[in-house]
């Protein structure tokens, strides 16, 4: 199976899992709470954690259960950890048995879910995916550099985050708004998510307040 398609395939995969189910974890604070969050059904816990390849189990973790490893295998590390591309490239090896290379993820950056400013002191562990470079770079610069302000609270204190409307959209490859007075990039995002059957949920709201509390400080 080509690396592309597998990217494309788990991106789609957790935006569902999300979409059924908003409490999808993207940081916990140890391996325990992974066991714990990473499938929200599973309610016998039948579920492994292993090494990423050869790396510690304190800087990457591999939690998967049998079935489909698009939906029931992840990899996490931790938020202090440099070497999350190669743990990432060790997990597709590990799971879907493709050997890949740096060159191969071409248009895509390996990046953690939550950006990992967002980590009090670089502990916890953050799950990371294959995000579209573009766009995983404009959310840095935008949304995430705003949210990972050192005054908000959560950035001292909270290990466990789950996945937003905002990270669903850098996930699913859109581009983030300039800010709460961004209306035009905010419509797009509506629009999205009420194409993906989300209207019901009032995208707009949950995209508002988390774009004005981000940048209360700007």
């Amino acid at each position: 199976m080509p690396l592309h398609a597998v990217i494309s395939q788990r991106r789609n995969a957790l935006f569902e899992a999300w979409k059924a189910d908003s409490f999808q974890q993207v940081q916990v604070e140890n391996i325990e709470d992974l066991r714990r969050h990473a499938f929200l059904d599973d309610l016998d816990l039948e579920v492994e954690t292993e090494k990423s390849g050869r790396r510690s189990l304190k800087n990457a973790i591999v939690v998967r259960r049998d079935g489909n490893p698009d939906t029931n295998a992840s990899v996490w590390v931790r938020a202090s950890y440099s070497g999350y591309q190669k743990a990432w490239l060790g997990f597709v090896k590990q799971v879907y048995k493709i050997d890949a290379k740096p060159a191969d993820l071409a248009g895509y950056n390996i990046d953690h879910l939550l950006n990992r400013a967002r980590s009090p002191g670089g502990a916890g562990f953050i799950r990371i995916e294959a995000i579209n470079d573009q766009v995983n770079q404009a959310w840095g610069r935008m949304f995430e550099k705003a949210a990972s302000n050192p005054e908000f609270y959560a950035n001292q204190e909270r290990y466990g985050r789950k996945l937003s409307w905002l990270i669903a959209a850098k996930l699913m490859g859109q581009m983030p708004p300039r800010g709460p007075s961004d209306q035009q990039g905010i419509n797009r995002l509506v629009s999205f998510f009420n194409s993906q059957g989300l209207a019901q949920d009032n995208p707009r709201e949950g995209l508002t307040n988390m774009l004005e509390f981000a940048y209360r400080f700007r």
